[in-house]
């Protein structure tokens, strides 16, 4: 993964992440920030090298992201590394997609993955108690979009609200249009219709021309309408990418570790990770990803720090896609393979019971003992 054109791409994604925070993606103009003048110059003496008509401007490189796949000779991917057909900017909502997101997460100092982690680092810092930061991590998964008038209401936190208070920022003006916010009525994450328009008559359904940064939700689902988006505040968006995105396959897996009694432990300096500590080095890793191969390399550098074997938790499409746990499983190093454990959350309990079990199977067997009753 270390090609240079591999990494001048993640740089790129880097440069539509940080450029959609500043305002729409069509709206750039002179001078740019250094980081996208560099993506523009190297894009340039890559495209004279190829004979190809290079942009001449960021936001035409930018629409060159939003037209062009990842499979596009001009961006020089290794083949197989990537999903060939996927975009840096969404076709539909003109907006990072989460393929640029993990990109930009890539081997990138100070990237949207590792903002997000440094965030909930500092949170837990503030906390004074486990249980505060439990109570605080939950809130944010909870309260992605966090209204005006919702502080007036009765059970309203403010001991929370106090301490998470700097994590929300009011919806930037590429998620605004016309003075109406629209979230998904699926993943509850910010949406837009096709062309930036605006909702004409009450909240409108999800086809095939709206957005959402799920990306893959259900067609004709409600979408939520805020007429008001002066007194809403937002989760920030790399909390929404690698905190709330993934809740749902944590709640679903937590579900199933409780339902068997299995006691777990969230570990405070990571996105979604919990030891086993019944059930001795076990450790699982809950995720929403696109991009499989760039999962796996995360995940290869989060378990060079554990011990033992690590189940990593996905959606069921996913989990149950032939070809995403083959690109998962070429991508992590050899050593790696025999410990790690990829499932669904309704496959966990079973996937580290089976493992479990042949483990000390394979132990009794070297050892020439026979398995005591408590084994069998």
């Amino acid at each position: 993964m270390d090609s240079r054109e591999f990494i001048s791409y993640c740089r790129l994604a880097s440069v539509v992440a940080s450029s959609s925070e500043l305002g729409s993606l069509r709206s750039f103009a002179l001078p740019y920030p250094p980081l996208a003048q560099r993506a523009l110059d190297q894009m340039v003496l890559r495209c004279l090298d190829l004979g190809e008509e290079p942009p001449f401007s960021v936001p035409g490189l930018l629409e060159w992201c939003r037209r062009r796949p990842v499979g596009d000779r001009v961006f020089g991917v290794p083949a197989g590394l990537l999903d060939a057909e996927a975009t840096l900017v969404h076709p539909v909502g003109v907006m990072p997609t989460r393929t640029c997101l993990e990109l930009a997460s890539h081997e990138q100092p100070g990237g949207v993955e590792q903002e997000a982690r440094d965030l909930l680092a500092e949170l837990a810092r503030r906390c004074k108690s486990a249980e505060q930061y439990r109570r605080s991590r939950q809130f944010l998964v909870r309260n992605i979009v966090v209204h005006r008038k919702d502080r007036f209401e009765w059970g309203w936190d403010k001991a929370v609200w106090a301490r998470v208070r700097d994590l929300y920022q009011s919806p930037p003006e590429s998620l605004v249009v016309a003075g109406k916010f629209l979230r998904c009525g699926t993943c509850r994450l910010p949406a837009l219709l096709g062309g930036h328009r605006a909702p004409e008559h009450g909240a409108p359904v999800a086809d095939s021309q709206t957005w959402c940064e799920g990306e893959r939700c259900p067609v004709g689902e409600r979408m939520e309408l805020v007429r008001d988006p002066e007194q809403v505040l937002l989760l920030r968006r790399s909390l929404r990418a690698f905190l709330a995105l993934p809740s749902a396959v944590e709640q679903a897996g937590l579900e199933a570790l409780t339902a068997h009694g299995v006691v777990y432990e969230l570990v405070p300096e990571e996105l979604g990770s919990y030891r086993l500590p019944g059930l001795g080095t076990y450790s699982v890793h809950f995720y929403d990803r696109i991009q499989p191969a760039l999962l796996a390399g995360r995940f290869a550098d989060l378990a060079g720090r554990l011990a033992g074997t690590a189940a990593v938790v996905l959606p069921e499409r996913s989990a149950g896609s032939a070809d995403f746990r083959g690109a998962f499983a070429a991508a992590l190093p050899d050593g790696l393979k025999p410990r790690v454990l990829l499932c669904s959350p309704q496959d966990l309990v079973r996937r580290i019971h089976d493992h479990s079990t042949d483990h000390r199977q394979e132990s009794h067997a070297q050892s020439g003992s026979a398995p005591t009753s408590t084994d069998q």
